[in-house]
């Protein structure tokens, strides 16, 4: 599920891995500093309420699991899009090999 995020332009995922069944968020917004785009990877617990009768996902922010810098808004929906293809397909224990790298080297 993609929504629009906090920051303009920003986009949210909510995927549920498909092999652990786990839930992981992948943002995408505009760094306020500077003028990059971050993506990162956060799992997302399931905080309950009410006796457990509602459950609530909560995005365990301190934790996340990978970033990834781009310097335009373009690059950066592309590895959204990636990130998110890997999260939801792949196993845990493979997406390190398949991410794409962190940061792209200055090409100056």
């Amino acid at each position: 599920m993609d929504k629009p995020g906090r920051l303009p332009g920003g986009v949210l995922s909510q995927i549920r891995n498909a092999h652990s069944r786990r839930l992981y968020m992948v943002s995408t917004a505009p760094q306020k500093a500077r003028k990059d785009w971050a993506t990162a990877v956060i799992p997302v617990a399931e905080k309950r309420a009410l006796f457990g009768l509602i459950k609530k996902p909560v995005p365990d922010v301190h934790h996340q699991i990978a970033a990834f810098i781009r310097g335009s808004k373009e690059e950066a929906y592309l590895v959204h899009a990636k990130v998110r293809d890997i999260v939801e397909k792949e196993k845990e224990e493979d997406w390190r090999k398949r991410f794409p790298p962190a940061t792209l080297p200055d090409v100056s």
